[in-house]
């Protein structure tokens, strides 16, 4: 009886350390109907490298690639999910509890196809069940510092990212590696003829006029069940971009390469921004748009976008201040630029005109171009303001006098400051105390 029991628990555990490990899933492309993610994981697109010309060391490179618009949509409702702490509510249906997504990039030398300096992608990047990604079953590392593994994005909001590689190497395990762990060193993935190392200055030095280098960059999404069980999924490889010897040069874009921004979905937010108005709308990020601003910002540019405003029979046009980078999710603009003598906030009743274009900054030929305006764009900014509802119940009563009332004796509480303005004068003071109450105590209201 003391055996059987032995043999249940330790099948009880084997079953608990199985349950806990990663899955791994691969294909050209996984559709989210087939994964259970929230968009098809696809290839990272537009991959453009730039050397850095020794500014950070000799062979340091600026790469860039873009995300699916279906990919910076999601993680955009999921970063306002966090913001308004509706997590759970946004999480939930779905078969995970977290998800986040990395990169791994790829690098080789002259022949992607050679043994030494060929592309550098192991089976153990595929990561191991207990100790990750790029680590053997002993837990050691298995990848070099110009290998990368498990790399995290800068904003899975924005279309592109930009990431610096290949840096320098200190003349230690990094450059010699480490034969013990089976932890190669970038000594050991290069020919002596592609290279020259300085020891004293510990300075890598490749001459890009006769040598080639080459990237690949390929998505890993990792989702967590119950803070334990993980399961990687991994794209396709992205297509090749290169520096050096055979790489092109800079091709402008010119006036021509740039249209208007196309906008849907301009509406007015929950949110403020000291006390003004946000509003909010998403644009339109067609291939060739996530292709130039990829290509533009890889060699040391910018491709960004100018948000102006109005109220509706103004001549004026003011700018507005907000999201600025290129994204496929939802964008937001505070309106606190149109604040005016006699308009302090935006009303129920005022009707507002937007426009949007692209300016982009290129860095090679030092010159500076727009797009033309987008269509304007209308709506009234106050059609879900209901002035007086300071505890945002829906109602107008007595118990927004008492709220306004404890905020203005305790300043330090949250309250939406355009609807606690009842006498819209811009100011949220005692005169607003006795104006709501009037307003609640007269019956005919």
């Amino acid at each position: 009886m003391k055996i059987r029991n032995k043999v249940i628990a330790v099948l009880l555990v084997c079953m608990m350390i199985a349950s806990a490990l990663p899955v791994f899933v691969f294909a050209d492309v996984l559709k989210k109907e087939d994964t259970g993610l929230p968009f098809d994981l696809v290839a990272p697109a537009n991959v453009n490298a730039v050397w850095g010309e020794g500014g950070d060391s000799p062979t340091t490179t600026i790469l860039t690639y873009s995300l699916s618009n279906d990919m910076t949509a999601f993680f955009k409702n999921m970063e306002n999910a966090n913001l308004n702490d509706k997590y759970e509510e946004f999480i939930s249906p779905y078969n995970f509890d977290e998800i986040w997504m990395n990169i791994q990039l790829d690098w080789a030398l002259d022949d992607v196809n050679d043994e030494i300096s060929g592309w550098h992608y192991t089976e153990y990047w595929d990561g191991d069940p207990y100790f990750g990604l790029g680590r053997d079953s002993e837990g050691n590392q298995r990848w070099s510092e110009w290998d990368v593994v498990d790399w995290g994005l800068d904003n899975a909001t924005e279309t592109v990212q930009s990431v610096w590689v290949t840096r320098g190497v200190p003349n230690d395990e990094r450059w010699n590696g480490n034969p013990d762990t089976k932890t190669p060193g970038v000594k050991d993935q290069l020919r002596p003829e592609q290279y020259v190392y300085d020891e004293e200055e510990e300075n890598l030095y490749i001459d890009f006029t006769e040598h080639t280098m080459y990237y690949r960059v390929r998505f890993v999404v990792t989702t967590r069940v119950d803070g334990a069980e993980e399961t990687w999924y991994f794209s396709d490889w992205s297509n090749v971009a290169m520096i050096g010897k055979d790489a092109k040069e800079y091709e402008p874009l010119t006036q021509k390469d740039l249209s208007a921004p196309v906008l849907t979905d301009l509406h007015m937010t929950d949110q403020e921004f000291n006390g003004h108005a946000v509003i909010a709308l998403t644009l339109t990020v067609p291939d060739k748009l996530a292709k130039d601003a990829a290509y533009v910002e890889a060699w040391g540019g910018s491709y960004w976008i100018e948000a102006e405003a109005r109220f509706k029979g103004d001549t004026e046009w003011v700018g507005l201040q907000g999201d600025w980078i290129v994204k496929g999710g939802e964008m937001e603009f505070a309106l606190m630029s149109l604040s005016r003598e006699g308009h302090v906030y935006v009303k129920k009743t005022d009707e507002i005109e937007l426009r949007l274009r692209y300016r982009v900054y290129q860095r090679p030929t030092d010159t500076e171009m727009t797009s033309a305006w987008s269509k304007i764009s209308n709506f009234s900014g106050g059609d879900d303001v209901l002035r007086g509802d300071v505890n945002e119940d829906g109602e107008v009563n007595n118990k927004d006098v008492v709220h306004l009332f404890r905020y203005l004796s305790a300043p330090a509480l949250n309250i939406n400051r355009i609807l606690a303005d009842f006498n819209e004068d811009g100011e949220v003071d005692n005169k607003d105390v006795v104006a709501l109450f009037r307003y609640v105590s007269a019956p005919n209201k």
